[in-house]
């Protein structure tokens, strides 16, 4: 919806306007509809609005509270707003906008009125008179929120890059970009890549008062417990059916256009599935997509055929091999971070395309995998949970149907596939198919000497080692960096990017549920396919889980080979305490010798992304 920045300082020192004045010139991507400034003695609140509820001007931020006490800056949507203004029961309304609504219930009910939100937000709150600052993050982290406390001063932003324009001076931080280049971690912690600078867990607050921070979390999901064991197939898939039938009529709300942003996938098909069933067609909501061109995309027929059945307009957005060197600059400025590669500059000119169309708000699929346990990955601790309670037949048929459905099953492949499965649980640090993405032996020995770390351990708070590995996934690894650069693809350009897959509701059905609903007979998201049956066409309801169809470990190898091997071989690159450059250029030729499509490219990707990082932040 918008960008935030603050700075609130413990001993009294004015705020300087200019100082938040760039720092929301920053983000100013984030939010084209204006901006607004809020400057008391030793605060000071910034915003930039990108309108999607309420367009008038009594929906500008900062926004002050009806008894003047509360000043508000609010990035995000509450979807429930509605709800929650009945709720309320007040008649002084002034505006129809979410965030009167916030302030509202933060008048009613204090630090507790997250308890009560449904949506994605990031926000901060100062009480004029207690002094204090109140700030929040949603619960699964869709919106962002970072921080600095130096000293006695605290600042904070939607933004990193809006904490540098502030001045604040960093350096990079070596133990992430050992994570990073060792295990394949990112935004696994609350950390960031600059030194310094921390975000806000997801389903935190954080409160600021005479220069001490306190931060608590209001969303636990380790304290889901198991439900539903004498559940029937039927009545989960009603009670998924229903919340996810909520999910989407809630997040359709929007006093602007409204897109879809289809994959092909069966995560985003079911959105759109959804979408048609709570819309009653395609209405004036737009469906896009982007496509690799020069490339046999695997989705676009799945694509395609969902339009087809529902009788919806497509329209897609090629994606080039040139497009990655073209835009490599640009798209690392809006992602501060590392990001998932080739698939994100589709995301990129997807989100561009919405901008030039006027469709301001788009809901894409992302979740769907972790809540269903959809990643292949994910099998091996299933195995494990069929073991443990089951016995060893039940695991070995277990394992036999889901081998079955491979197109390359055979003895062999069946084996390495149970034995990546495993690792992906025990070990982590794989792809989705539980295959190896790190090259660790082409790095600096003093780097790895200097800057080593042990591996990461992630809490395992379920007896189910598959809702454990859900658990990881949704609260350390995958979905913290989908949402991070889902994010920043769609408010680069001013789009609000929305995921009813993961209202809070969902996540925490899916975490209840025993893990034979989730897996079964071979069949991954066993409980959502069988619950959009008749909203989908059966071959894209019930098609395998297939790896993102990116075509980078081809185009590293050919098409971008001279932008690659030109990088990694700079001098630039050379300098960089990271890497061992002569190795790093033999790995690469290996890479490219390789017969047919290599397994892996993500390492190569790595290089590229920190050599770039450095150029642009720190050279």
């Amino acid at each position: 919806m918008c960008a935030i920045a603050g700075i609130c300082t413990k001993n009294g020192k004015a705020v300087s306007r200019a100082t938040i004045q760039k720092m929301i010139d920053a983000q100013a991507h984030r939010g084209p509809d204006g901006e607004g400034i809020f400057i008391e003695d030793n605060v000071g609140l910034g915003h930039r609005r990108l309108s999607i509820i309420d367009l008038s001007d009594l929906g500008r931020q900062p926004m002050t509270s009806s008894d003047g006490r509360y000043v508000l800056t609010f990035n995000g949507e509450l979807y429930n707003y509605l709800e929650l203004k009945k709720e309320l029961q007040r008649k002084d309304w002034k505006s129809s906008s979410d965030s009167e609504v916030l302030l509202a219930a933060y008048e009613t009910w204090g630090d507790d009125c997250v308890k009560k939100f449904n949506g994605i937000f990031a926000f901060a709150i100062w009480d004029r008179k207690k002094k204090e600052l109140f700030c929040a993050r949603d619960h699964v982290g869709v919106k962002p929120f970072y921080y600095t406390l130096r000293g006695e001063t605290f600042s904070f932003a939607s933004e990193i890059k809006a904490l540098l324009a502030a001045g604040f001076k960093t350096s990079p931080n070596e133990k992430l970009l050992y994570d990073f280049l060792v295990h394949g971690y990112y935004q696994h912690t609350n950390e960031t890549f600059f030194a310094g600078i921390q975000q806000l867990p997801a389903g935190h607050t954080l409160t600021f008062k005479k220069g001490k921070l306190r931060i608590q979390n209001f969303w636990n999901l380790e304290k889901v417990q198991t439900m539903y064991v004498d559940a029937t197939d039927k009545e989960v898939e009603t009670k998924f059916r229903n919340l996810f039938e909520d999910a989407i009529r809630l997040q359709l709300r929007s006093d602007v256009p409204v897109g879809m942003q289809l994959s092909g996938g069966f995560d985003s098909s079911a959105v759109v599935a959804m979408a048609h069933k709570v819309l009653g067609g395609q209405k004036n909501a737009r469906l896009f997509s982007f496509v690799y061109e020069e490339y046999k995309d695997k989705e676009l027929p799945f694509m395609r055929s969902l339009a087809k059945g529902l009788g919806w307009k497509l329209e897609s957005i090629p994606v080039r091999a040139s497009d990655m060197p073209q835009h490599m600059e640009e798209v690392l400025y809006h992602q501060d971070e590392p990001f998932p590669g080739l698939p994100t500059f589709g995301q990129h000119l997807m989100a561009k395309r919405c901008r030039e169309e006027g469709v301001p708000v788009a809901l894409g699929g992302q979740g769907g995998d972790e809540i269903g346990a959809g990643y292949e990955y994910y099998m091996g601790a299933h195995y494990i949970d069929v073991l443990r309670e089951r016995g060893a037949d039940a695991a070995l048929k277990e394992f036999n149907a889901f081998a079955a459905s491979r197109k390359d099953s055979n003895e062999k492949n069946s084996f390495e596939l149970l034995a990546r499965m495993l690792s992906a649980y025990y070990r982590g640090g794989t792809s989705a198919d539980g295959t190896s993405f790190v090259s660790p032996e082409a790095l600096s020995p003093q780097f790895l000497k200097r800057a080593q770390t042990e591996r990461s351990q992630f809490s395992t708070p379920f007896s189910s080692a598959l809702s454990n590995m859900q658990y990881r996934d949704i609260v350390n690894t995958k979905l913290p960096r989908i949402l991070h650069s889902s994010d920043r693809s769609a408010m680069a350009y001013g789009v609000e990017h929305r995921v009813p897959l993961l209202d809070y509701r969902l996540v925490e059905f899916s975490m209840a549920l025993p893990s034979r609903f989730k897996i079964r007979d071979g069949v991954q998201r066993r409980f959502m396919r069988r619950a959009l049956r008749g909203c989908m066409p059966s071959h894209v309801l019930n098609a395998p889980k297939r790896a993102v169809p990116s075509p980078q470990r081809e185009w590293f190898k050919k098409e971008l080979r001279p932008w690659i091997r030109g990088t990694l071989s700079s001098k630039s690159f050379g300098r960089r305490p990271y890497f061992n450059q002569t190795k790093v250029l033999e790995a690469y030729d290996a890479y490219c010798a390789t017969a047919g499509v290599p397994a892996n490219s993500f390492h190569i990707w790595q290089w590229i992304f920190v050599e770039y990082w450095m150029r642009t932040y720190f050279d």
